[in-house]
């Protein structure tokens, strides 16, 4: 299984709280869900026959109080994972009692062996795979534990035959068709109540829960049937029992827990199902002859197998890891959907500018000069002023306005090989013998290699295993090798020197220049084409020292509709163990998390309605770049998710995955003032209207940012024509943000915040 989050809104402190939220949960993790309530109410089919369902819970309530004893991690005892195993076991003993029938006495000794051996062999496991191959053992240690209780039971009492479901009225659901009784048996073999109401009860919470894991898990468990059918060995409604759960489970873990909803997820549920279906075949015959079950070994193998081998990819193509373990599918799909959308270039190694001017890509990726495989993912940069390359008649180098500018290293790493010593050739001319002339190849620790060629004869300022940083000059450009005009060439490679196959690569945190009157655009990551005109940004210390002082505690607002009503909704902002900021509404059922990186503030993951201030807060301040470039605009994507309908939204978290959302478009600029930011984000779309179903979403947000309050203000107009003000009342040091009908304004920011460079 996968881990759950080791926190909680509310901290456990005694051995009673961390118990009573982790047993629930390791019921729960049986369907991958951390759901408290989801637990629970599977705790409570477990009951129905009470001689299963007690022994399994009295073990997980003992192998808790165990672990606690002996100082375990108690978060992994609050949070389930460390109960799960020995939970399996005790169930399979409850289940074994009904087969033997044993005197008091050995079922409580085996019952003490259960607990004791599902939980240390758990722990071992756990930590051996986790250490040697980064997997979860899942639920291979109960498995090999219960074959040791199979064992034990045939020493004591001779060989078993699988017991026969009796028949039971109120259990059975008799009136309701042979196959749909069938598939209600597999969700209730999973609690180890292998009859139809039971099962009916384990779907219903689990489409409660999640509609997305139900619909895999179906989808995955007809797979296997229709392949055992297909291998002749029909499956009537006893035969899918000791099977089927096999196969719901690789659709369950595979299609929405390790990997996030899409559709190669559930692609390789279904490829999964099928294979476990083969599986479940040979164990079964082979296991036959120790008179022991294939139980959810199966599975185990299979997903075990696949998910290890995917570890070993270069590229997800489409295959997400899901975003946090633990995490809703629904909640999964939907950030790796927007994510892809809003950092396409995620996956690949970024660079920044190597020049401080503004310069030009003269040859992009695929260029049809020399930029053929395998070196087709490389850039030429030259410096242009007035679209020219040089003044006079180009004769001489320093006619070239690139020629003799200084080279920025594009990322931090250490220098791997340099090249100094190769002359600059005359324009016009080549050197076919040294063809990357004089270079510098940087190692990162990312596991990749970038050069950058064409320079000056002796000009590079840095040797090797010397560690650099960012932005730090080693060289100039010059016009050595095959360089026939001063250029700087910049390529990732698998190597240390020139020559090496080229790597896919993305520019980061740059100004694309448009033409005169066109706004310029930042982008924070891209792959310029051919002909861009590209410029480092002016960074904004004073916008970056506001997000980094922001004050953690509750901020309280008032907000009004345009009909003049008004309500107050607090906000507490904190930090969760990565460091992010975490805000959380006292009124709505809502979080939003966001960060600082690069000399950029992002919000991203906002979970909760669309009426809530975080839902405009997380499309107002979708990404907020600390640069002072007047005149510049950015664009970025918000989930329309919040601002659905109930029913619409449950709709659209099953489709989405598969088909892809309607995302919303929004353009943002920025204007800085003597004591303040306004981010103004509009838009990019007039097509909906008000009878839309997203009528709620914002068309238009204006937010306010203050050193002293953080977001101090926001008006919002949405695309029904509600228009929304926020006014801060009081900060999270307990001052007051408005007096009477006045904002308090904060202090002007310093001369120095406004134009010094940040480090």
């Amino acid at each position: 299984m996968i881990s759950i989050p080791d926190h909680d809104a509310v901290p456990a402190r005694t051995a009673w709280e961390h118990l009573s939220r982790g047993v629930p949960r390791a019921y729960a993790i049986l369907f991958f869900s951390p759901n408290v309530r989801f637990g629970w109410f599977l705790l409570a089919i477990s009951l129905v026959s009470p001689g299963i369902g007690l022994s399994g819970l009295a073990g997980a309530w003992a192998a808790g109080g165990i672990a606690w004893a002996l100082g375990f991690d108690r978060a992994k005892i609050r949070n389930g994972y460390l109960l799960f195993n020995p939970l399996l076991v005790c169930l399979t003993l409850g289940l074994m009692n009904q087969i033997y029938f044993f005197a008091p006495p050995v079922f409580l000794a085996l019952w003490f062996a259960a607990v004791l051996g599902g939980l240390f062999t758990s722990v071992a496991m756990q930590h051996a795979f986790s250490q040697h191959w980064g997997l979860s053992a899942q639920s291979l240690p109960a498995i090999m534990f219960a074959y040791v209780l199979y064992f034990l039971a045939f020493a004591i009492a001779g060989p078993a035959t699988t017991p026969m479901l009796g028949a039971n009225p109120w259990l059975d659901l008799n009136f309701l068709p042979a196959p749909v009784q069938s598939f209600f048996q597999v969700y209730g073999a999973m609690l180890f109540e292998p009859h139809p109401l039971p099962g009916l009860l384990v779907f219903l919470a689990l489409v409660a829960t999640s509609p997305l894991a139900a619909l895999v898990a179906t989808a995955s468990l007809g797979v296997g049937m229709e392949t055992m059918n297909l291998l002749g060995f029909h499956v009537g409604p006893d035969g899918m029992i000791w099977c089927g759960f096999n196969f719901l489970l690789c659709g369950i873990s595979l299609g929405t827990a390790y990997f996030a909803p899409s559709r190669m997820s559930l692609l390789l549920a279904l490829t999964a199902a099928f294979l476990c279906a083969l599986v479940t075949l040979a164990l079964a015959t082979a296991l036959r002859y120790f008179g022991l079950p294939a139980s959810a070994l199966p599975y185990n193998l299979v997903v075990l197998v696949l998910v290890y081998a995917l570890k070993q990819r270069h590229s997800p193509m489409g295959l997400h890891p899901s975003p946090a373990p633990g995490m809703l599918p629904e909640t999964a799909g939907r950030f790796v959907v927007l994510n892809a959308s809003r950092f396409p270039d995620l996956q690949l190694p970024a660079l920044d500018l190597p020049f401080k001017d503004e310069c030009v890509i003269t040859q992009g990726f695929h260029g049809a000069l020399t930029h053929r495989a395998p070196w087709n993912w490389a850039l030429d940069f030259e410096i242009m002023l007035k679209d020219r390359r040089n003044v006079g008649t180009g004769g001489a180098l320093e006619d070239y306005h690139t020629f003799h500018k200084l080279v920025l290293a594009p990322c931090s790493g250490i220098v791997a090989a340099v090249r100094a010593h190769v002359p600059d050739n005359i324009p016009g001319t080549n050197n076919p013998e040294e063809n990357w002339g004089n270079y510098v190849v940087i190692y990162h620790e990312a596991g990749y290699y970038v050069l950058l060629a064409h320079l000056r004869q002796n000009s590079p300022l840095v040797y090797v295993g010397q560690r650099i940083v960012s932005g730090e000059p080693i060289g100039s450009c010059g016009n050595s090798g095959r360089s026939p005009v001063p250029h700087l060439h910049l390529q990732v490679q698998d190597t240390a020197y020139p020559g090496g196959a080229t790597r896919p690569f993305c520019l980061r945190n740059f100004v694309e220049v448009g033409p005169a009157g066109i706004p310029q655009t930042y982008r924070i990551s891209g792959t310029p084409a051919e002909g861009a005109k590209l410029a480092q940004p002016t960074p904004l210390p004073a916008l970056h020292a506001l997000f980094c002082n922001w004050l953690p505690g509750e901020y309280r607002y008032r907000v009004t509709l345009d009909d003049q009503t008004t309500h107050e909704e607090t906000l507490l902002l904190d930090f969760d163990e990565m460091g992010r900021f975490r805000l959380r509404s006292r009124r709505h059922a809502a979080q939003l998390i966001a960060f600082l990186s690069g000399n950029v503030f992002y919000t991203v993951d906002y979970e909760g309605p669309g009426d809530s201030l975080l839902a405009l807060i997380s499309a107002g301040l979708a990404r907020v770049p600390c640069i002072a470039d007047p005149g510049l605009t950015w664009e970025d994507h918000v989930s329309p998710a919040p601002f659905h309908s109930k029913v619409s939204r449950k709709l659209h978290d099953i489709l989405d995955p598969y088909f892809g959302p309607d995302l919303l478009a929004y353009d943002y600029s920025m204007q800085a003032g003597e004591h303040s930011f306004e981010i103004s984000c509009q838009s990019k779309s007039d097509r909906q209207t008000p009878e839309a179903p997203l009528a709620g979403a914002p068309r238009r947000i204006v937010t306010t940012l203050t050193s002293r309050f953080g977001i101090q203000r926001i008006e919002a107009q949405l695309w029904n024509d509600v228009k929304i003000r926020v006014e801060l009342i009081q900060a999270a040091d307990g001052t007051a943000a408005v007096r009477g009908n006045q904002t308090v304004n904060s202090e002007p920011w310093p001369a120095s915040l406004r134009t010094a460079t940040l480090p």
